[in-house]
């Protein structure tokens, strides 16, 4: 059992908040890696050795690293169907838009009715190819570690 401690650095010394920046960057690159590693198929305890050696992280840390990638790549799997479904969502509404406006049952309130059904064929194309990547997909590395772009908004 694994127990984790919360905590407010509160230290202004530049020498440890330099150390913490460092095992952020060594952490979040080791997270990457096996994220990668994961997908490609190897096993997770060879991948836990490697990160020991390479990264120079202790086994604690890199069992959390691996446990995070795992988690990430099953959450993705989980929500690709959601996702999927939102965009066929989109996409009925759209084409649905471009019936009523190409029907007169609805006029264009801003623009005018050209302008407005080649906004609506964009976006239906635009949505058709997001619904093709989903059907596609695996899972993605977007924000393995937001620690960085969080610290940068502080």
């Amino acid at each position: 059992m694994k127990t984790v401690r919360v905590m407010k650095i509160v230290s202004h010394d530049e020498s440890q908040l330099r150390s913490l920046d460092e095992l952020m960057r060594v952490f979040c690159s080791a997270k990457r890696y096996a994220f990668h590693r994961l997908l490609e198929g190897r096993n997770a305890k060879d991948i836990i050795k490697h990160l020991t050696s390479q990264f120079r992280l202790n086994k604690r840390y890199a069992e959390d690293v691996v446990l995070l990638a795992q988690s990430l790549i099953s959450s993705q799997r989980e929500l690709l169907p959601m996702r999927l479904e939102d965009v066929q969502a989109k996409i009925e509404k759209t084409e649905k838009k471009i019936d009523d406006y190409q029907h007169g049952r609805k006029t264009p309130k801003k623009v005018d009715l050209p302008t407005c059904l080649d906004g609506l064929h964009r976006r239906l194309e635009k949505l058709k190819s997001k619904e093709d990547e989903l059907k596609h997909s695996r899972p993605r590395n977007d924000s393995t570690c937001d620690f960085w772009r969080k610290t940068e908004l502080l």
